[in-house]
């Protein structure tokens, strides 16, 4: 019985591992974009720099940061108060029990002064 309940524990850790092996990247790289988001949003403000010059700007950086987007994931709204910025994307994670689909929400504004 006590080599049964190790076995079982050394399932459950394994499988925590595992677990966590997979997904913790795409947090840590959603928590990356959002930091370079609110560095873009910050830079871009008083600068002429159109929309489209903007989202390919938040592409670049999203490629650095292993994140793929497309331009229909990116929001950019500029106005007289400042520069914001939205990026909704998932992220599909194959897993051995079922897929998993994580959608993920980076939103940064920048409020002139």
């Amino acid at each position: 019985m006590g080599k049964l309940k190790g076995l079982i524990f050394l399932g459950i850790v394994a499988a925590g591992v595992y677990v966590g092996w997979n997904m913790i990247p795409p947090y840590f790289n959603n928590y990356q974009l959002q930091d370079d988001l609110d560095d873009i949003a910050r830079r871009n403000s008083y600068t002429q720099t159109n929309e489209d010059g903007v989202k390919q700007i938040v592409i670049t950086k999203a490629k650095a940061d292993d994140v793929t987007l497309k331009d229909e994931n990116i929001t950019v709204t500029r106005g007289p108060d400042g520069l914001g910025i939205s990026v909704h994307y998932r992220v599909h994670l194959d897993m051995v029990v079922r897929p998993v689909d994580l959608d993920f929400t980076a939103n940064s504004l920048n409020k002139r002064i």
